[in-house]
């Protein structure tokens, strides 16, 4: 997959937005820190399908490993 760039993209708005801080907390903090690594995942199974397609492959399961990609192209070959 090639890697986007900033013309395959529409334009965005960025706007900022002052916003109380959260009781839940002793420190206020609102949680989000794990928000930009959730695409990831997703996207390096379909890389990984993608590529084993033309062996058969239609289906796969995270987490992904050496084994279970192995078990995956076996499974396929039957």
């Amino acid at each position: 997959y090639a890697m986007p760039r900033a013309t395959d993209f529409q334009r965005i708005d960025i706007e900022m937005f002052e916003d109380a801080p959260t009781a839940t907390n002793a420190i206020g903090a609102k949680g989000c820190g794990e928000a930009g690594a959730t695409g990831a995942p997703p996207a390096l199974v379909l890389a990984a399908l993608a590529a084993l397609r033309p062996l058969g492959v239609t289906s796969l399961d995270m987490p992904l490993t050496r084994q279970s990609l192995w078990r995956a192209i076996e499974r396929a070959k039957t």
